[in-house]
């Protein structure tokens, strides 16, 4: 089966569970703008008198959403604009406060479905107000910045803190071939460092299905490799915008979303490398600055992921260290950020304690071993294909200092529940021993 024949179905997958799509439709096309009107109809079955909040910040407004905005006007639909503001470093930022706004807007407006205009901050945010007012989304994609356009789930900031959260994927995924080629340079080579990370989360994934007896879909994993061909044959194309070489990437990213609705969470697409990037929004909200896209972010945590998991796959009989009882307190602060932070790595502890007593048996690391056999890619090769691409290799290009991602890499461990191979490399004493002579080896400029 073509995965364009999974839209809006619900299938039986050889996994044995029943997957379900939502999202009806994906149009990457030159006159997606123009069809936007057809799929609103289509996929929500309402009339053309109803309300529709076009939601855009003042960047993607110009570039897409004046044009969907017109079309949708010409088709009789009531249209509403309703603006993103920027956030005090120049763009949106996807957190509870934005939220609030966006929802009290929207309420006031009272539309029947929403049409996001934008990438990732808009789409998160247009994806979460539309569940919580129980309407349709329809997303206008901008740029191939990120794999979140068709997930059902969103990672916004919370409190000071970066979580992930259930909403609703969109109805119908609309873009351009020029508006995503023709998107700023560090909007695709962040798509770049997001779409590379899969196959790092992916090793994650499996090697918890051996450890912890995780559940584990075969084609959901499978999703993204498949897709590799399209931009990895020669990365080169995405740094000189080539029309394929972009189009695969946006395709893939499109699916990866895809593969974490089908899961209902986003184990096929986030591990132990993306910690890095949240933990570095976390660091950037608590001390007033700004940071870098999450998948330019992304791309250097694949980069430490295949670095750390080169190092594990190397020891041929480990000694195994307890892993710190508690947080790093004075790191995280006080008030909800370390409360967080604290419940997150306390829910772990079940699980770092089934993985010290699996390792421990008789031939466990060796069955681990085999188990990831051949599976991470080596950070040679995670590092060549990012910088053929234009993506981020050093903390320099992500805009911190190496001290700030040190810092970042020495606590990302702590934010989430889900055992990864950061805490695998703390349990063999990796982390914290060998994290310099990794930076200066593989995140060097």
């Amino acid at each position: 089966m073509k995965l364009s024949q999974l839209l809006g179905t619900a299938f039986e997958c050889r996994c044995g569970r029943t997957h379900r799509l939502p999202v009806r439709k994906f149009v990457y096309d030159s006159t997606g703008v123009e069809q936007l009107p057809g799929i609103v109809r289509d996929c929500t079955d309402l009339a053309s008198s109803l309300r529709v909040a076009v939601v855009a910040d003042a960047r993607t407004w110009e570039v897409c959403g004046r044009r969907a905005f017109a079309a949708l006007e010409r088709a009789q639909f009531d249209a509403v604009e309703v603006i993103v503001a920027d956030g005090e470093h120049g763009t949106p930022i996807c957190d509870d406060a934005t939220f609030g706004m966006l929802l009290a807007r929207l309420r006031g407006t009272g539309p029947g479905i929403v049409v996001g205009v934008g990438s990732g901050v808009v789409n998160d945010l247009c994806k979460w107000t539309s569940f919580e007012l129980g309407i349709p989304y329809v997303v206008v994609a901008t740029a191939a910045s990120m794999n979140g356009y068709a997930a059902a789930n969103v990672a916004p900031t919370v409190g000071g803190v970066k979580i992930l959260i259930e909403a609703r994927p969109p109805v119908a995924v609309i873009a351009e071939p020029d508006v995503i080629a023709g998107a700023p340079q560090e909007m695709i080579s962040a798509g770049f460092g997001d779409t590379i990370a899969k196959h790092q989360s992916n090793s994650d994934w499996w090697m918890n299905r051996l450890l912890l007896g995780e559940y584990y879909c075969d084609f959901c994993a499978s999703i993204a490799g498949d897709l590799e061909p399209l931009y990895l044959t020669r990365p080169e194309g995405i740094r000189e915008r080539d029309a394929s070489a972009v189009g695969g990437l946006f395709a893939a990213l499109f699916w990866s979303g895809v593969a974490m609705t089908l899961m209902g969470t986003s184990v096929p697409a986030s591990g132990g490398e993306h910690l890095l990037s949240h933990t570095l929004d976390m660091i950037a909200m608590a001390r007033g600055h700004g940071h870098d896209l999450h998948g330019r972010q992304v791309g250097v945590g694949t980069l430490l992921s295949a670095a750390l998991y080169e190092e594990i796959l190397r020891i041929e009989a480990p000694t195994l260290r307890p892993l710190p009882p508690a947080i790093d307190a004075r790191f995280w602060g006080t008030g909800p950020v370390v409360e967080a932070v604290a419940r997150q790595y306390e829910a772990k502890k079940d699980s770092l304690e089934a993985v010290q007593r699996y390792l421990m048996q008789q031939d466990g690391w060796n069955r681990l071993r085999n188990h990831l056999a051949g599976l991470p890619r080596s950070p040679q090769t995670v590092r060549d294909w990012l910088q053929r691409a234009g993506g981020a290799t050093s903390p320099e290009a992500i805009g911190c200092s190496k001290e700030q991602l040190r810092e970042a890499a020495l606590h990302m461990h702590e934010i989430r529940k889900r055992f990864t191979v950061v805490d695998l490399a703390w349990m063999l004493g990796i982390l914290p021993d060998s994290l310099d002579e990794i930076m200066q080896k593989w995140l060097s400029r």
